[in-house]
């Protein structure tokens, strides 16, 4: 009877550990959204709640969290107190490491300006020099998931000087409820529409070779081209608030 029990705890120690191991490796890395700080360089509540559920989803399967993003067009980066202009990412970054996520666990993204470059760079900065992240979690607010699923899909789906990517993307989002004042949720959620709509409307989602479409975002993008990078203009200051 004794054996029988200690062959009984055996195999229920090895269930464990091979079920959490493959907990463990269901997700290969965790990508996380800007989505604007305030004056104090805190994130915005909206980002918050993204970073929290990050933190949770970290804990729950030891995967690292790339903190994706720079800023915004819309506004200027916040400067810190010796004048230096400080990437969204890594303040980003600060909240994670205060919810208990290691930062040699955290890599940071902290060129893009929006949501197209958030995928081109978290991709062609990250995850194409890193064979063993393959399987995505990426997590953004219930306003911004559709634009950021159809754009994810798109970059992540291009053919690199390899052939065709092999990435398996997963979508989260986290409650709007709360996070802005009513007024500006719903100017984001029409801004999310109409440029969802533009996006899925026009050529550039027809694009299929990685290597064209980096043509275009260093050529035309307005945030990332010279022009566009010379040439910002500020959107209105109440919308603008919510970045």
């Amino acid at each position: 009877m004794r054996r029988i029990l200690c062959v009984l705890v055996l195999a229920i120690a090895i269930a464990t550990l091979a079920l959490a191991r493959f907990r463990k490796t269901e997700i290969d890395l965790i990508v996380v959204l800007a989505g604007g700080v305030g004056v104090d360089g805190v994130p915005h509540e909206t980002v918050l709640r993204r970073l929290r559920r990050a933190a949770e989803l970290h804990t729950q399967t030891g995967a690292p969290v790339l903190c994706n993003g720079g800023g915004t067009t819309h506004k200027p980066k916040y400067v810190d107190a010796a004048g230096y202009a400080v990437p969204e990412a890594a303040l980003m970054g600060r909240e994670l490491v205060k919810l208990g996520v290691p930062a040699e666990r955290i890599a940071l993204e902290g060129y893009s300006d929006d949501t197209i470059g958030n995928a081109f760079f978290a991709r062609v900065m990250h995850c194409d020099a890193r064979p063993d992240w393959r399987r995505i979690h990426v997590i953004t607010s219930e306003f911004q998931i559709a634009r950021t699923r159809a754009i994810y899909h798109w970059i992540f789906g291009l053919q690199g000087a390899g052939g065709a990517a092999a990435y398996e993307l997963k979508f989260e989002a986290v409650d709007d409820a709360g996070a802005l004042p009513k007024k500006a949720l719903r100017d984001r959620q029409q801004k999310e529409a109409a440029s969802l709509a533009a996006f899925e409307g026009g050529s550039l989602v027809r694009l299929t070779r990685l290597k064209d479409v980096h043509a275009w975002v260093t050529s035309r993008h307005a945030a990332y081209s010279i022009p566009g990078v010379l040439e910002k203009k500020p959107m209105d200051a109440a919308l603008a608030a919510s970045y």
